[in-house]
């Protein structure tokens, strides 16, 4: 018993064995945990969430600002030909009571995401939601909301925005823009 503390520290006398020890235990786990952190890693940026917030307040700012230019631009290749995405903008702002200031939130109703055998993303998409979107003016719109596809492997041309609406608090009326291709 007394070799097992002299040997291990155990008794204050070898603290340098101890440290030693829990040093190649700290060493090892890079080897064995390397994969795991990878995957981790992997799964966060395939994640459909993934940069979504940041991309939806740049979305949310062209709003504020009217940047009909900067609006189109997010819109997939397809749906920009088979659209008239700036004059859809104008229709757009024209019904929104005043000037966009503000939302109380962001949703994710809907996302998907697709890989193939080998673990590379095929497919990635999202719905985003503001809520309670209010203008100078005080009107609240309950949502406005979009679309996004992130990946397509397939039809790289259907990357972007695909739709953005918001219902008319007045109407009840659905504004639309751009929308799935023919």
């Amino acid at each position: 018993c007394m070799w097992i503390s002299y040997e291990w520290g155990i008794s204050g006398v070898n603290h340098k064995r101890i440290t030693a020890l829990l040093m190649s235990l700290v060493m090892l786990f890079p080897l064995s945990g390397c994969q795991i952190v990878d995957n981790v890693a992997k799964s966060i940026k395939d994640d459909p969430k993934n940069g979504v917030k940041e991309y939806a307040e740049q979305v949310f700012e062209y709003l504020k600002n009217e940047d009909i230019d900067s609006l189109c631009e997010l819109f997939a290749p397809e749906v920009s030909v088979e659209h008239s995405l700036e004059s859809e903008w104008k229709y757009f702002f024209d019904h929104v009571d005043g000037n966009i200031v503000s939302y109380k939130g962001l949703k994710y109703p809907g996302e998907g995401l697709g890989k193939d055998k080998d673990g590379e993303v095929y497919d990635s998409h999202i719905s985003v939601n503001y809520s309670g979107v209010k203008t100078d003016n005080g009107t609240v719109y309950e949502e406005f909301g979009y679309y996004h596809v992130k990946v397509n492997r397939d039809d790289p041309d259907s990357v972007g925005l695909v739709v953005f609406t918001m219902q008319d608090p007045d109407t009840g009326n659905w504004i639309t823009v751009g929308g799935e291709p023919d």
